[in-house]
């Protein structure tokens, strides 16, 4: 392209929207990244007979022997946890790619919550059904509420932390804007 065609389309408007572009691109990458994670997570390396059997290592190591009926208490705790946190993390990553890909002056907007929230119920959900077709898995509706959970708490946690947050703060650390 010469010199002549990119100041034109510099002055059209096209040069300075390449920058919020490739951000917002970027800002999608770390929630990307982890859906990958949590697909792999939905696999037969990660049923409960695998992570139960790293688990009880793990506690034979710190605490010594444990009984079954304590040791399928823990390993449940442990996956139900990990359902709470993984999408409530999910969650939290799409708030801030949405918050690039729609930037707003404010810090925070219904709107960002309301797609993050959906697009981890669609992902809780594809989990579940995919689950369904793995024979070493167990495919639950419960697991997508626990999901969602996770999710409005992590939500409710951005909100906070933004709203305690002083503005001077938030236009120095602007999160994927």
């Amino acid at each position: 392209m010469n010199k002549s065609a990119e100041i034109a389309l510099s002055a059209a408007g096209s040069g300075p929207r390449r920058a919020p572009v490739r951000r917002a691109l970027l800002a999608w990458l770390p929630t990307l990244g982890w859906l990958v994670v949590l697909a792999l997570f939905s696999t037969d390396t990660f049923s409960a007979e695998h992570t139960g059997g790293i688990l009880l290592k793990i506690i034979h190591a710190i605490y010594g022997g444990i009984s079954q009926q304590r040791m399928e208490e823990m390993n449940f705790l442990v996956r139900k946890s990990a359902h709470f946190s993984g999408y409530g993390l999910l969650s939290a990553l799409a708030f801030f790619s949405w918050r690039a890909t729609f930037p707003s002056v404010r810090p925070w907007s219904f709107r960002w919550v309301a797609l993050a929230l959906a697009l981890t119920l669609a992902a809780a959900s594809l989990d579940e059904f995919h689950q369904s077709f793995v024979p070493s898995r167990t495919s639950s509706p419960w697991d997508v509420v626990l999901d969602m959970v996770g999710a409005l708490g992590f939500q409710f946690a951005i909100a906070l932390w933004i709203r305690l947050r002083k503005p001077q703060a938030l236009e120095a650390n602007s999160f994927f804007r």
